[in-house]
């Protein structure tokens, strides 16, 4: 029997847009210590990104790298299935510029602040493996108003077995300038510029089997092969303040604009399917495209509570609103402990909302063939961290350990039943930095 393939044809935008905007807690040692509970608190390269009015609380130059490595361990949760995958990387580096103003009294503006910095604000390095048992076959997608399937296993639309391997990697940086002032050391406003670079590049084997059998006795199976690289470049702006009304209390509120700009998508796929001639047949599909895109608004609003050179205690409500994804609340709670002078200990934790909570299949698109039909709909996500720092004259170093867990479903295509995967994240970041006397 002679088998046609027909070319797959959803248009999965939405979802490339959605899981571009998945944004994590990366930063500086102090920075994930806390919990990324910093919007009110400032003096921090990485809470600057969540609100650029901290970089007012600076007094002078200071220069920061950090240094990352990074174990994801994803298994589904009904089975066994595990795969594993470590990177290591650097997740943030900056300079800051402290410019005292010549005024004789705390009154008035008190610092002009600029900082130039790196930062990741998403990792997608990770391995899914997938298995389950009688669901609705990919064949039954797969339709054309001239040529039909014309296979037999395909009639009843549903599989004995199937399994889903899919390997990511890639990334989402920011290079951001900043500025911010220091008025009377009471309030502290800052603007932002950020410069979003994105990469996602991933490989998919999509595999099934059927009761019926060929003529040699083997059963009948289909395999989607597909890749997938998305490459793209945006920008926003971001605005902030923090005011202290008294020694003791510090309000943080920032904005970021939605990031606009343009991504490019490339795709490849080959389909095949074991035949009743015992052959394989297949066809390769290989496409790209350019699309602008917007990703969505971010809103913070944090409270702290300060007490004198020991410590403080903040918390953190995190809001993004997007059209391609539902709205994401994160709630994030931080303190810091500093029992002699010198010594930081930290410790945080923060749970971020489900991400999407249901998965609306794709629309068809004329213009553009794709193939990669999976889909990831990250939900719940929560972070727990300790970290423990030492500030000196001139130097400073900083160790934290972050643990994530995630739970996400995967959907081999728009009429599967969702494999229900979950992520466990280890961190270990080492922050070093050097500022003036």
């Amino acid at each position: 029997m002679t088998f046609v393939f027909c070319t797959l044809s959803l248009c999965a935008f939405s979802q490339d847009y959605a899981r571009l905007s998945e944004q994590g807690i990366y930063g500086t040692a102090r920075y994930m210590g806390f919990g990324g509970a910093m919007t009110a608190i400032g003096g921090d390269p990485s809470a600057v990104h969540d609100n650029p009015a901290g970089l007012g609380l600076y007094r002078r130059f200071e220069a920061m790298m950090s240094l990352e490595v990074n174990i994801d361990k994803t298994w589904q949760t009904a089975t066994a299935n595990k795969a594993s995958y470590t990177t290591f990387r650097l997740p943030q580096a900056s300079v800051v510029f402290s410019l005292p103003t010549p005024t004789l009294s705390d009154e008035g503006i008190q610092f002009h602040n600029l900082m130039l910095s790196y930062r990741r604000l998403n990792s997608f390095n990770r391995s899914y493996l997938a298995k389950g048992t009688n669901g609705v076959s990919l064949g039954a997608l797969v339709d054309s108003p001239t040529i039909p399937w014309n296979i037999p296993f395909c009639t009843d639309l549903l599989n004995r077995t199937h399994q889903m391997k899919l390997r990511e990697s890639g990334y989402v940086d920011e290079f951001a300038f900043d500025w911010s002032m220091n008025i009377s050391n009471q309030w502290y406003i800052g603007v932002g510029l950020g410069v979003q670079s994105y990469l996602l590049n991933s490989s998919g084997d999509y595999y099934e089997t059927f009761d019926s059998t060929n003529v040699a006795g083997e059963y009948y199976d289909i395999e989607n092969e597909t890749g997938l690289i998305l490459k793209g470049i945006s920008c926003n702006f971001s605005l902030g303040v923090i005011y202290r009304p008294t020694k003791w209390l510090r309000l943080g509120l920032s904005m970021h604009t939605p990031s606009f700009g343009v991504l490019r998508t490339y795709t490849s796929g080959t389909f095949s399917a074991r035949t009743d001639s015992v052959r394989f047949s297949y066809a390769p599909n290989i496409s790209s495209v350019d699309r602008s895109f917007r990703l969505p608004w971010r809103t913070s609003a944090s409270i702290a509570f300060q007490c004198g050179a020991y410590g403080m205690l903040a918390f953190q409500y995190d809001f993004a609103h997007g059209n391609h994804r539902d709205d994401v609340h994160t709630l994030k709670a931080g303190l810091e402990v500093i029992p002699v002078m010198g010594l930081y200990i930290n410790a945080g934790y923060a749970y971020e909302s489900t991400f999407k909570k249901t998965y609306t299949p794709a629309a068809m698109d004329p213009t553009f063939d794709r193939q990669d039909t999976y889909s990831i709909c990250p939900k719940w996500s929560q972070y727990a961290s300790v970290a423990v720092g030492y500030r000196g004259t001139y130097f400073m170093v900083q160790a934290a350990y972050q643990f994530r867990w995630q739970n996400n479903l995967l959907y081999a295509h728009e009429w599967a039943d969702p494999y229900d995967m979950t992520t466990n994240t280890h961190r270990i970041v080492i922050t070093l930095g050097w500022h003036q006397y």
